[in-house]
């Protein structure tokens, strides 16, 4: 089986499971996988024996240029592929795809599966042609909602791109890509037990994640406020970040602090132990100011596969993921409309919610098992031969 070089940006990526799922996965499935980032960060991220994390500025100047006078060929190859894109200059695409490239000769690897399309994939798809290994890229929905000039030529230089929802696919077949493949981050479900809630006299909702404006939840506050406070649920948020402080205000603006509490970080154990104790996750996701939005949020599957019925929004991918029979989906924004939503999930007989929480389960292992997407994913970068 081929030796995959998994691509990103920094790692572990901060708030984000689906890269080491991905890797842990495809190390089961029986690839020899080798990680590189241009930022490693500290991090207690638990990874089998046989993975090894690069960072790669460590490939010096002289190791970069022996490697690059040996492959005169192939660096005009590399040249070309840097001249056809125009967000990242041709000498920086040029350094560090000549870093990639020699590491991954140095490990041989013979796949590059790049996450994210910026700059990721800019250095991996010139890096690819130093050493003309087969390409892949995952796109996790920043490329539609941002600015990203080169998106086109990054689509064709891939032997095939990868997509988790069926809005990007819309949106790349638009940009003439051909070779496109739905495959859903997955999760793994040995890590999310599931259980009965215990009862509870009010509601008990849960939110994960980066506290920023695009993961909406001060539009869930809001709502929060509109529900009498006879039935009104109480509230966990979980996570740090930028709008932590703006949240707090308005948790004590809108009279919420007997019932919402900002709980900060908790780590992953603590998620999974403790997360299938509530009664419902409640995410409503928006597209930000500045054009950010999530895409298909694993943070969504994460919670069914803990059995929780999940009020989210109509944002791109949430459709693919979460059904009538396992919660709701709202108009972004739509303060009364979450309101309603939550309330509908008050209103729900125990032996209703109860059937949810096993429907949402359910949902999670028979169409977002991150063993079973390794094995698609292997079988498509097995089946990929140099263009």
């Amino acid at each position: 089986m081929k030796h995959i070089a998994i691509v990103v940006p920094e790692f572990p990526i901060a708030s984000e499971t689906f890269v080491v799922t991905e890797i842990c996965a495809l190390a089961k499935a029986g690839h020899q996988v080798t990680v590189f980032c241009f930022i490693k960060r500290d991090s207690e991220v638990t990874l089998p024996n046989n993975v090894t994390v690069i960072d790669v500025n460590i490939a010096s100047n002289k190791q970069v240029s022996a490697f690059v006078a040996k492959h005169p060929l192939a660096t005009t190859k590399a040249f070309n592929c840097a001249h056809h894109q125009y967000a990242i200059t041709t000498c920086s695409l040029l350094a560090y795809g000549a870093k990639l490239a020699y590491l991954a000769d140095k490990f041989r690897c013979e796949h590059f599966h790049c996450h994210f399309m910026h700059c990721s994939l800019a250095y991996t798809i010139v890096a690819a042609c130093w050493l003309d290994i087969t390409t892949s890229s995952v796109e996790h929905g920043s490329a539609i909602y941002e600015d990203n000039d080169d998106i086109r030529y990054k689509l064709t230089a891939c032997n095939f791109n990868i997509v988790e929802c069926e809005d990007i696919i819309k949106n790349f077949q638009r940009l003439g890509a051909k070779h496109l493949h739905l495959l859903h981050s997955g999760v793994d479900l040995s890590l999310f037990p599931a259980h009965p809630v215990p009862p509870h006299k009010q509601l008990e909702l849960l939110f994960v994640g980066h506290l920023v404006e695009k993961k909406g939840i001060a539009y869930a506050l809001e709502a929060l406020a509109l529900i009498a406070e006879n039935i009104r649920p109480h509230f966990d948020i979980v996570g740090q970040g930028p709008a932590q402080n703006y949240l707090q205000h308005l948790v004590k603006k809108l009279n919420l602090t007997a019932f919402v509490r900002l709980l900060g970080y908790r780590s992953p154990h603590w998620i999974a132990q403790k997360g299938p104790d509530y009664d419902g996750f409640v995410a409503p996701f928006c597209v930000s100011a500045d054009g950010d939005s999530d895409s298909g949020p694993v943070v969504l599957k994460e919670a069914m596969a803990m059995g929780l019925p999940v009020i989210t929004s109509d944002i791109m991918g949430c459709s693919d993921i979460v059904t009538e029979d396992t919660g709701y989906i709202v108009a972004s924004k739509d303060v009364l409309a979450l309101k309603l939503a939550i309330e509908a999930l008050i209103q729900c007989q125990n032996n209703v919610r109860e059937q949810m929480r096993i429907l949402a389960r359910q949902r999670v292992e028979q169409y977002f098992n991150a063993q079973v997407q390794a094995h698609r994913l292997s079988r498509l970068i097995e089946g990929a031969s140099v263009k």
